[in-house]
């Protein structure tokens, strides 16, 4: 973890993470709001390394018994958590190598809600959003435990969040996002896009 001092100097930044089932995208941005620079591009794998806990585990607890599924949704849990952890502290430790200085972790999330446990592995659907939640979960975890502002970003309201964050029409920040291909290089897919989104947004709200 970054002491405290490392925390006092450098260029503000801001991780955004976009996140899918066992893994996400994370993209540092830093600098001033009104132009940022993509300082770091990543991928964390958010499943069990050794295999033995499916990424997928709402799915795999389908047709166990309740005990048994809640301990297989707690074991993934906890290594999501593990594994997020392990991501942000090498993303800070990156991010610092580049002189700057991680303080606000953005989240795109879903819509899920939350749902009984029972409920979720009766539904397909419900067990795929709930898989996602757990991963986002982890992430905003780790964030706050690491003593970073934290952000849960919804992906469907997003363009129009930044838009009020940032006081930048959709259509140009849809073509910021898009031209910074032109400087990083890829990859740059929607999940970095929607991440360097995110990060922005944070940066932005916690300057």
């Amino acid at each position: 973890m970054a002491s405290a001092g490392s925390r006092d100097s450098g260029r503000a930044a801001a991780l955004g993470c976009r996140a899918h089932t066992g893994w996400a995208a994370l993209v540092v941005v830093a600098g001033g709001v009104a132009r940022p620079e993509v300082i770091f591009r990543g991928r964390a794998e958010l499943g069990d390394p050794g295999g033995r806990v499916r990424r997928n585990v709402y799915q795999a607890a389908r047709g166990l018994e309740p005990a048994e599924a809640a301990a297989l949704v707690e074991a993934a849990e906890r290594i999501a958590a593990e594994q997020a952890a392990a991501a942000l502290e090498r993303t800070v430790r990156d991010a610092a190598d580049e002189g700057a200085v991680v303080r606000s972790c953005a989240v795109v999330v879903g819509a899920f809600a939350g749902a009984r446990l029972e409920s979720i592995l009766a539904s397909h659907a419900l067990a795929h959003a709930a898989e996602g939640r757990l991963y986002q979960g982890a992430l905003l975890q780790s964030a706050e435990s690491h003593g970073l502002g934290t952000f849960a970003i919804p992906k469907r309201p997003i363009w129009e969040q930044g838009e009020a964050a940032l006081g930048v029409p959709q259509d140009e920040l849809r073509h910021w996002i898009d031209q910074l291909r032109r400087e990083v290089g890829p990859p740059w897919a929607q999940d970095q896009k929607l991440a360097a989104l995110a990060a922005w947004i944070a940066l932005a709200q916690s300057s």
